[in-house]
């Protein structure tokens, strides 16, 4: 069994870190374009989906570990 590289142990916790900063930034988005419109099928649309990229980024978060 090969012993783990400790700089891919880096690269994995910096990738990992990247991904819940991307995902805390979807939230952000869908947040503000569900604020902005009108229609109902939209506003949950993009309530899903920013509740599918929280669920992504504690994923990500776990991950970073």
């Amino acid at each position: 069994m090969p012993t783990p590289d400790p700089s891919e142990s880096g690269v994995r916790r910096a990738a990992a870190q990247a991904g819940v900063v991307a995902s805390a930034l979807a939230v952000f988005t869908c947040g503000w374009l569900a604020m902005r419109a009108q229609e109902w099928p939209r506003i949950l649309l993009y309530s899903v989906l920013a509740v599918g990229a929280a669920a992504l980024a504690s994923w990500f978060r776990r991950a970073a570990r």
